[in-house]
């Protein structure tokens, strides 16, 4: 209660530019500024992400797949010839 009593008698000699410093410097701008800082932040993690999903996908190249199913199709076929089934194309 004595803070707030002493604090409550300064008001009216705050000048106009020491109000302008607390409203604006001391709580609007620091509050803005940590919520930026907040976005920048995730934004910063979404973008590792995406960019590691990316790299995930793309780490094989297309010539190697492309062997790797055509290896992995001829041994189904193989397997498939071996139980009697066959086909045409």
């Amino acid at each position: 209660d004595a803070l707030d009593l002493a604090v409550f008698k300064q008001y009216p000699e705050l000048t106009e530019d020491d109000i302008k410093t607390l409203i604006v410097d001391d709580k609007w701008l620091a509050t803005l500024q940590a919520q930026i800082e907040t976005e920048i932040e995730r934004v910063t993690q979404q973008l590792a992400k995406r960019v590691k999903e990316l790299e995930e996908r793309y780490a094989e190249p297309l010539p190697a797949i492309t062997q790797s199913v055509e290896q992995l199709s001829d041994k189904v076929a193989g397997h498939l010839k071996a139980m009697g089934l066959e086909w045409a194309l």
